[in-house]
Order: C-alpha cells, then structure tokens, then sequence
C-alpha cells in the first residue's frame, strides 16, 4: 500500500517530480554529510526527552506495533514520543503528543536555530491526520536549538531547547485534503511528471535532482547571472543561454562583463583594479585558511549549536622575493581541538604582514568567535583581524572574470580559471567533505581509516592557501 507520508507531502509542496521520485526511492545516494544532518536531529530529540521523563517512547517499534501501542496509550492519555497514525492512504509519525483538558498538544522537534517557514505545512499535515483519525489537537508548538546556549558541564536541556507556540501559523492552512489528493495523483502516476527549472529547485531547500534536472541547461546559462529576479524571469520566458538573453534587458555590470566573456571567448580583466589590489599587499603574505565542524547539540564547552569549530588551518607564509615556508595544524584525537589550534596559530601568525584569506567574512567569523570563548587570546586575534585581507575581493568585483567560472567567484571556481590547477585529482575536494571524514575519523570515530584521511586533510587544506599563492603569482603576470 502506497501512503502519503509527512516528508512526501513536504516534497510535494517543493516539487512533483521530487515527490515521485521520493516515492519510488530513486533520489541520490544518502552522503556522509546526509547522514551527519540526521544523525545531529536524532541527539537533539534525546536531550528533549530528557524534559518529559514521565513519557513513553514508541521509537524502534515497526510499522504495525506502534500503531497498535500508540492507540493503547491514548487511551490511557499518556504523553507520547513517536505515536503513529494512519488513515485512508495518510501516514504520520509525531515527535510528541500531550493529552490536557481541551484535547491533544502537538509538538514538532527540529534541530534548526529558529522556527523555519517548512515547519508549519510540517505541523499542519500531522494535525490534519491526527484529526481525522479522531483525536482534537488544540495547541501546536515547536522546539528547536537555543542558538544562544553555551555548554558549560553537562547539557542542560531546559536551556538548550526552546519551546515556540505556533497554532495560528498552522490554522492558516487549510488546503491540506486538496493537495494530498493532488500528490497521491502524482505518486500514482506511470512516469515522473515534467517540471520546469524554477525557485522551487532551491526553497526551501536545495533539491536533491537538482543536479540532473539542471544537466540540460547550456553550459553558459542565465542562472550564471548575479540577480535572481533577472534570472528566473528570463527562464520563464524560455531564455536559458547568456547568449540569447534581448538587448535592453536590465543588467548589473558584473552580469555584464560574464556575458561578454562568453560572447567574445577572452577573459575581462579591469589590470587598473587588480594592480591596485596586488600594491596594496604588505609582505610577507601570510596565506591562511580554516576547516571547521559543526554540531547541533554542542560537545564541548565554551561552545553552542552549529559553532563552527576549527580543527585544521594550513598557512603559506610568502616572502617579497618570493620565499615560501608552510606551516600546518591538524588537531589529534577526541578533545576539543581549539587549544592546541590557538597555541600554534599565536605562534605561526606572529609578526607583521597581510594575513590572505579567500572570502574573509568565515575566517573572521571563526576568530571572533575563538576570541570570545578564548579571552586570554583576544588581542593577537584581534590583531590578527586587522591584518586580514581578503583575495576573493578582486574575483567578487568581476574585475577578473574567467567565463569557465560559471558566475562563481569561490576558489574552486577561481583557481581552475586562473592558473589551470584544481581540487578534482584530490581524495577531498570540498569543505563539506573535509568537515565529515574529520568528524568520523577523530572527534566521533566510525571511520577506520584515519591516517589515510589525515594525509588527504593536509593535502586538501594545503592546496587552499597554496592556491591562493598562485593566484597572486597570476594576478601580476596580467599586469
């Protein structure tokens, strides 16, 4: 039997053709990443539990038991985790359900920072099942992550959750039996429904046949463009090549310049701009770059929900006359890695110089963020800070513009077009990547090949500010 689930009916919301393929379990392979995502929902709901200890939890009951429990429980109006409700061909299985006098509290758990528009359809699809298998719901909440706890000692549940009413927001919607008809229809039909490329493809969340839908777009394509308003306008007028877009078109004049780059096959470079850039640069060049992780619910102290804690850096010190020396940290073990990092980093920063960032705002973020929680370092991070410059500038301006970057100015994108290397020959080619192998192989070990991840750490992280040295060596041959 086919049934319309919570997450199918959200992807239905999103787009049919995700919702039939959902259906017939054909979406990309789970990641490392993936699994990290719901891995970090899973501990949040453990520590909320901790808040209802009088509850019953039907988690780990298949399909048929706990239907047959949860209607046992409601019964004997228990507080329940994970009850179950079916009927006709709808399925949903709540977080948590609290009998009072007026009927039944809902209550949806979410490892987010904040309540989230997806939330609501989420809670409004539960409602409407429950209801019609019976039970009144009279009040709907949220809980999600306190993005302003700070773990000190042992968790604190009470105040790392955050409990948010939301009924109203949730009574607003009042089309659910229409649409799930509608998405049994979809589910139900011979062959994937044909969907045209649109906003749904990323909101509210990046579609996972987002990569296949988009193959047949042109390999220089309007998405490529800065505005997005521009963008999808001329997708809905069926424009979808830069090279078609109509002349009088309103254009920023870094979508300008990208179209002229593909129109005329030769790199836009403004070398006033650039040799500005490069003179300004005070030496030696300290090129430098972070890894981090992040986790919901936090594990160390001195840290809170999806901190961004770093555990690796690599730093290219570069001398006028041309002089390279490395310098490396990649932290061992379980323990919180920021200590070692800090010690380390005070010394490899030391002296005077431009610290070289690619896209300054993540490498200031982390440092502030290390001089709060770490004060008896604030002021050589501070000063650090002030020393920062960063590379991505000049790639963000357009005032170098390679149209084989694809309207992107990331190093993955800048460093191909500019000097012809790239990460696609490393084991590791990607932050994301770099963030899970070092979690799983060190902080929460599962992964048994850990010094061969080490190596391919140092590499990938290495070629990050290695990178950024040739770039720079690029920069000056064009002026």
């Amino acid at each position: 039997m086919t049934l319309l689930t919570k997450s199918k009916y959200l992807n239905g919301l999103q787009c049919h053709r995700l919702l039939w393929h959902a259906n017939k379990k054909l979406l990309p392979e789970i990641t490392l990443s993936d699994e990290h995502k719901f891995s970090q929902g899973y501990e949040f709901e453990e520590y909320v539990k901790k808040l209802y200890p009088d509850a019953k939890d039907l988690k780990g009951l298949d399909f048929k038991e706990n239907l047959i429990k949860t209607k046992q429980l409601i019964e004997q109006s228990n507080t329940i985790f994970e009850a179950s409700f079916m009927i006709d061909d709808l399925f949903v299985r709540s977080d948590l359900i609290i009998p009072t006098k007026e009927g039944w509290d809902l209550y949806e758990i979410k490892s987010t920072s904040k309540a989230k528009p997806p939330h609501i359809p989420d809670l409004a699809f539960q409602k409407h099942v429950i209801e019609k298998c019976g039970l009144k719901i009279n009040k709907c909440f949220l809980i999600y992550l306190n993005k302003d706890y700070v773990k000190n000692g042992e968790i604190n549940s009470k105040e790392l959750a955050i409990v948010e009413e939301v009924t109203e927001k949730v009574s607003l919607i009042n089309d659910i039996e229409e649409k799930s008809k509608l998405f049994m229809d979809v589910i139900n039909q011979d062959k994937s429904p044909e969907m045209h490329i649109s906003m749904y493809c990323n909101k509210p969340y990046d579609c996972p046949l987002k990569k296949n839908c988009w193959a047949t777009l042109p390999e220089n394509n309007v998405l490529q463009l800065t505005n997005w308003r521009v963008y999808w306008k001329l997708l809905e007028e069926g424009i979808k090549d830069l090279e078609d877009i109509p002349q009088g078109t309103k254009l920023s004049e870094k979508d300008k310049i990208m179209i002229e780059a593909v129109k005329t096959n030769k790199v836009q470079v403004n070398k006033e701009k650039a040799r500005l850039f490069l003179d300004d640069l005070n030496y030696p060049l300290f090129h430098f770059d972070f890894e981090t992780f992040d986790t919901a619910v936090p594990i160390f102290d001195k840290s809170g929900p999806y901190q961004k804690m770093p555990f690796q850096y690599s730093l290219h010190i570069e001398q006028e006359d041309g002089a390279i020396e490395h310098k490396e940290f990649l932290a061992e073990g379980t323990k919180d890695p920021r200590f070692k990092l800090l010690d380390q980093m005070k010394t490899d920063l030391e002296g005077t110089g431009d610290i070289i960032v690619f896209n300054k705002s993540f490498e200031i973020s982390v440092m502030k963020k290390l001089a709060e929680d770490f004060p008896e370092h604030k002021d050589w991070l501070e000063q650090a800070i002030n020393r920062i410059v960063d590379l991505a500038d000049p790639f963000r301006a357009f005032d170098y513009y390679n149209k084989s970057q694809k309207g992107s100015y990331s190093i993955k994108k800048v460093l191909p077009a500019i000097t012809g290397k790239s990460y696609s020959e490393l084991e590791i080619n990607n932050g994301s990547d770099a963030s899970m192998l070092y979690f799983y192989s060190h902080i929460k070990p599962k992964l048994e090949n850990k010094e061969e991840i080490r190596k391919n750490l140092l590499k990938y992280c290495g070629l990050d500010t290695e990178g950024m040295v040739w770039i720079i060596k690029k920069l000056k041959k064009i002026n």
